[in-house]
């Protein structure tokens, strides 16, 4: 859709030029963002910087997994961004070459504009690229703090939630979703903070002792972040468990209620298939209170069974 170029200068802020012949020899910080590029503008990655067709092929046509790559020219970085909604990640690419910082993505990041008028508002002459990088990468990652935070509120109001057969259920709903989420919120923070161990290991954009704090910091938020995830991940696995003792233990209950029920007509089943066999050689057919003794029969053992029952104490 468009490729913007701005360049600060040590006595200008950021400023905007439609080429990159406008850009004058005193520039000190280049910033280059492609959103959403045509074909002629991803070209340009070639024609005029130079990357590695491989890492530029990842860029323009795949959804690269979190990753930081140091070659003898420039730097390649990917981030990952997350909507509150999970409507899946967005992808944000990253090269860094000399004073050049070359953002490139498909969809839209109101991270970058903020970051870019931070750094007209706040004007630092000594403003570079490695400075740039950190500051969208601690932004992005600042970003994963509402989705987590939602997940954790969420995980935390069950224990509000009376237990009951339709309150349960609708619990379950959640905890599902919410594990889901989890899953998919895991899949983007993790890779980020085996992205934050290379940039440490690498050092190449860690020029000063203030980029090594920064980069300690956003690593500080990963690891909350990662805290806050486990732990919700294990409420969940919990409420699940115990969702799944609750229902079992319901489920005992009938069982023993419809096996004693069984229990008592089991006797009583036995002598109505006797007696209703109906063979001639049965003298009991032909007694005149036999209907009477056979269901006074029947009666008590039916009493003496839930008497039993009673008394070891089986319901």
């Amino acid at each position: 859709m468009s490729l913007t170029i701005k360049y600060q200068t040590t006595e200008q802020s950021l400023t905007q030029v439609s080429h990159f012949s406008e850009i004058p020899q005193s520039a000190t910080f280049i910033w280059c963002d492609f959103d959403e590029p045509t074909q002629a503008e991803n070209a340009i990655l070639e024609s005029h910087f130079n990357f590695n067709k491989l890492e530029i092929d990842d860029t323009v046509n795949g959804t690269p997994r979190a990753k930081y790559k140091a070659y003898e020219s420039y730097q390649y970085l990917v981030f990952h961004s997350i909507d509150t909604h999970m409507n899946g990640d967005k992808a944000l690419n990253l090269f860094i070459k000399d004073n050049t910082l070359i953002t490139y993505h498909h969809k839209p990041f109101e991270s970058l504009k903020e970051i870019e008028q931070k750094i007209v508002n706040q004007f630092n002459k000594d403003l570079d690229t490695s400075d740039v990088a950190l500051f969208i990468l601690d932004q992005i990652v600042d970003n994963y703090f509402y989705l987590i935070n939602e997940i954790e509120d969420k995980v935390f109001e069950f224990e509000d939630f009376q237990l009951s057969e339709q309150s349960t259920k609708r619990i379950m709903e959640e905890v599902f979703k919410i594990r889901s989420n989890i899953i998919k919120t895991k899949r983007v923070i993790y890779p980020m903070h085996e992205l934050i161990d290379d940039i440490k290991e690498s050092k190449l954009l860690l020029v000063d002792a203030k980029n090594y704090m920064y980069i300690q910091h956003i690593e500080d938020h990963i690891i909350k972040q990662q805290n806050i995830l486990k732990m919700s991940q294990e409420m969940t696995n919990e409420i699940r468990d115990n969702y799944a003792s609750y229902t079992s233990f319901k489920m005992n209950n009938v069982m023993q209620v419809l096996t004693l029920v069984s229990v008592i007509f089991l006797p009583l089943t036995l002598i109505t298939g006797i007696y209703g066999m109906n063979f001639t050689n049965m003298p009991e057919l032909k007694w005149h209170y036999g209907y009477y003794i056979v269901l006074s029969l029947m009666l008590m053992i039916s009493v003496g069974c839930i008497y039993y029952f009673k008394k070891e104490k089986w319901f």
